[in-house]
């Protein structure tokens, strides 16, 4: 079954990224927010909402396929991936991963996943956080394939099934 779209929409995480250098550095606490200003690049805030990406890959007989793209806790810190935000990071999916993955057919997980995994943005990898969300996106949609074809299998079993009990019943008639 082909890809035959990439959609994209925002999201909010269930935590906030911290800027873990401003922290560290002194940032006052009132109990819930961190109070000062942020150090680290991409940061309006010491503590600000979490955001995640959902992806969705829609397949070409209508099935949508999603996997989330999330950061950690502590972006930007320790050689991790810079923040995440999806304004950021939507266009990057579209420009780099949509158009490789439309038009491919979903049946090979690993095989796509490489793909995206090799694509390069400035000399750089893909931020973690997309390479875990789009991966999700990806195995759904092999599955779901792999779940048409299961459906399709017990479909013909239940048929055969069915053939059989008609032609023994038939033939238990015969012996009458």
């Amino acid at each position: 079954m082909k890809i035959v779209d990439v959609i994209c929409s925002p999201g909010r995480t269930g935590f906030y990224f911290d800027d873990q250098r401003a922290i560290k550095a002194g940032a006052g606490h009132d109990g819930v927010f961190y109070t000062g200003e942020p150090v680290t690049e991409g940061f309006q805030s010491v503590r600000q909402a979490g955001e995640s990406i959902s992806v969705m890959i829609v397949l070409e007989d209508g099935q949508v396929a999603y996997g989330d793209c999330a950061a950690v806790q502590y972006s930007g810190a320790g050689g991790r991936d810079p923040l995440f935000l999806a304004k950021d990071f939507i266009p990057i999916i579209d420009k780099y991963i949509k158009p490789e993955l439309v038009g491919k057919e979903a049946n090979d997980f690993r095989g796509l996943c490489k793909m995206m995994e090799a694509i390069q943005v400035e000399g750089k990898r893909l931020h973690t956080a997309i390479r875990y969300g789009v991966s999700q996106a990806i195995l759904d949609a092999v599955a779901e394939k792999a779940e048409d074809a299961k459906e399709a299998v017990a479909a013909k079993a239940e048929e055969a099934k069915k053939a059989a009990d008609d032609a023994a019943a038939k033939a238990k008639d015969a012996t009458k």
